[in-house]
């Protein structure tokens, strides 16, 4: 057994280690100015006075935003005209939701909804759902439930939570036992079977099965039943910034529901919870550093976008280029901004960093995130040299260089090339920071046809790319002979221009170098020409292919009935022998043990041979498997037994 534990040891411990490395203690985004404008914009449908519920969740959104409601008195009288005898639990605790929000509707008598209500509690029959609305719009209307009642409530809910202890079922207890205080205090020990249950999606995201709406009903009655009993949630940072990052994700949610859910989960995490979640992220815009921009800029707030309780310290523990793993930063404090708490910065073009992407490591208020940043570098055209030389290469080139300080090269000569030579270019890119030579990820070479009137059709355009050396000199040699067909053999005046981009350069430029002539041979005498040259025109690849039909192989000749039944006979037939020998000479029952073993040992034997038997006809070889592992280890066991009972039987006799 030392080997088995020594392995789940290890197992354990590597498992440890990896959860810790990858172990998240800043939510991936926040709330922002536009996430809540277009809160705003959504809920604004819910004022359309359709329905009860609209109201509710427009008023309840709009107080959880901050926002004025205008339209006080339209709703007032809606929620007069709505309270009616018959109205549900449901709506009652809707119109007393809505009527405590928006204060001023000394229209409305809440006297109906709080005799509907206190109907609900007063049947033994009533659902959860229906409790759930009673108590929490009693709870709003501030009406307290008599003391006789609690008790028989509390038996009630429990008695349905063990016959249905859903996740729905579970919130609607969490709630009722935060209005209930004390004598509920049993559903406590109920959330975390409430947690285990949620699903963790990429290790960043933790939700409930069922989405938005039960994540934020589950997370409303944690943190509400947490803070009645003033206890502590048994929620982890981790799950905290978890669930966090999953409401966040929901942030374009179009119903009235749905945005009021969302920010109800969210305001809960962020002002009931103990472990309030800090979000550490860039700043809008701060992703590309430049020397015109050499600034990072990063935000650190809370998950509704607020400013923390504290201005925090900010420091920047590392900064590591992606690619090569190079430091060129450690444990540098960021200023905070005089105008907005939630923004620090660092001059990151201080560190003279080359161009790419790196990987900041910041802490605040002991939580640490990594974000990333793109320096760019402003590539320059050192020189660039363009000529023409023989096919054959049996002399050089002979190149002209470009003057690269002006928008667009002249070519101080004209230059013209037949089938019999190369269109050749160099060029040298530089980076204006370090003057080092460098590369980009587009180099590309673009030839267009000058057009000789307006009525003559756009002419051939094709791209090349440049490839560069070992000393980053970028090369172009283009065999005019060869590439004929990618002109489709139109000879006489080209645009040549350089294209130039990279994901990390400021300035993508277009250089214009001049016009060349080309003189391309005749399709003629193209033909004998081998068909494996360089820029051999490629075969259009999206005509339609022939359909493809796939033929089934004809099933073998099945042998004769006769053949089939003959062969089954021979197969049975040691098995009638077997029969017939045992009636003929008998069979030994006496020597058979009567015992336990021995029966279990036969009737298991018995059944391998039949679950064989239902193998031939039916099952699959892993069902089979699974069921002889059952039948075998009784078996064997069962066997031992009765042979060691048998051995003992045999010494006793001598």
């Amino acid at each position: 057994m030392i080997f088995p534990v020594a392995v789940l040891v290890l197992t354990t411990l590597c498992c440890s280690h990896f959860a810790y490395s990858e172990v998240m203690q800043s939510t991936n985004s926040y709330l922002s100015v536009a996430d809540r404008v277009r809160l705003k914009n959504t809920l604004e449908s819910g004022f359309q006075l359709d329905d009860v519920p609209s109201i509710h969740y427009a008023v309840s959104g709009y107080k959880l935003l901050g926002e004025a409601i205008s339209k006080k008195d339209a709703i007032c009288k809606y929620l007069v005209k709505s309270n009616e005898e018959n109205i549900t639990p449901e709506t009652a605790f809707y119109l007393a939701s809505t009527w405590k929000a928006i204060g001023k509707c000394k229209e409305f008598s809440p006297s109906v909804v709080s005799k509907v209500l206190l109907n609900v509690i007063q049947k033994d029959t009533s659902t959860l759902p229906d409790l759930y609305y009673a108590i929490s719009g009693l709870t709003l209307l501030s009406q307290e439930i008599p003391s006789a009642r609690i008790d028989k409530l509390i038996k009630l809910i429990q008695a349905t939570l063990r016959k249905d202890d859903s996740l729905w079922n579970l919130g609607y207890i969490f709630h009722i036992a935060a209005d209930l205080g004390t004598p509920a205090a049993f559903a406590f020990e109920r959330i975390e079977d409430a947690v285990v249950q949620a699903d963790e999606v990429d290790g960043q995201y933790l939700q409930f099965e069922g989405g938005l709406s039960i994540t934020s009903f589950l997370i409303n009655g944690i943190f509400k039943l947490s803070t009645s009993l003033k206890k502590k949630p048994p929620l982890n940072f981790q799950q905290v910034i978890k669930f966090g990052n999953y409401l966040l994700s929901r942030r374009s949610v179009q119903t009235t529901k749905g945005v009021t859910n969302l920010l109800s989960a969210l305001t809960a995490l962020a002002v009931d919870s103990p472990e309030k979640p800090v979000c550490i992220t860039l700043a809008d815009g701060a992703l590309i550093i430049s020397n015109k921009q050499p600034l990072v800029t990063v935000k650190v707030c809370d998950i509704l976008g607020q400013a923390l309780p504290s201005v925090p310290k900010v420091i920047a523990t590392s900064a590591i280029r992606v690619g090569d793993d190079v430091v060129i930063l450690s444990n540098e404090n960021l200023q905070a901004s005089t105008t907005d708490k939630t923004l620090f910065t660092i001059n990151f073009m201080n560190m003279k960093p080359d161009r790419g992407f790196y990987k900041i490591s910041v802490t605040a208020a002991s939580v640490t995130n990594t974000i990333t940043v793109k320096v760019l570098s402003e590539a320059i055209l050192d020189y660039l040299e363009i000529g023409t030389g023989d096919a054959d290469q049996t002399t050089q080139p002979k190149l002209t260089r470009i003057n690269t300080e002006t928008p667009s090269g002249k070519l101080d000569h004209k230059i013209e090339a037949d089938s019999q030579q190369k269109l050749v270019m160099r060029f040298l890119l530089r980076d204006s920071a370090n003057k080092k030579p460098m590369r980009v990820h587009q180099a590309f070479v673009r030839l267009i046809s000058v057009s000789t009137s307006t009525t003559e059709k756009r002419g051939h355009e094709i791209f090349f790319v440049a490839e560069p050396d070992a000393a980053h000199v970028y090369k172009f040699d283009m065999p005019v002979g060869t590439t004929a067909a990618n002109f489709g053999y139109q000879s006489g005046e080209y645009n040549i221009e350089l294209i130039i981009g990279d994901s990390v350069i400021s300035n993508p430029f277009r250089f214009n170098i001049g016009t060349v002539t080309l003189k391309f041979p005749s399709l003629i005498s193209m033909e004998n020409i081998d068909k494996n040259v360089l820029y051999k025109q490629k075969p259009n690849v999206y005509t339609t292919k022939p359909e493809i039909k796939h033929m089934f192989r004809e099933p073998e000749r099945r042998p004769p009935a006769f053949v089939s039944n003959l062969f089954t006979g021979l197969c049975l037939a040691p098995v009638l022998l077997l029969l017939i020998l045992w009636a003929r000479i008998g069979v030994n029952i006496s020597n058979f043990p009567l015992s336990l073993s021995a029966i279990i040992f036969h009737v298991g034997l018995g059944g391998i041979f039949v679950l064989f038997g239902i193998f031939w006809l039916r099952l699959n070889m892993f069902v089979t498997l699974r069921c002889l592992l059952g039948f075998g280890v009784f078996t064997f066991l069962a066997g031992n037994k009765m042979l060691s009972q048998i051995a003992h039987r045999h010494k006793s006799l001598r």
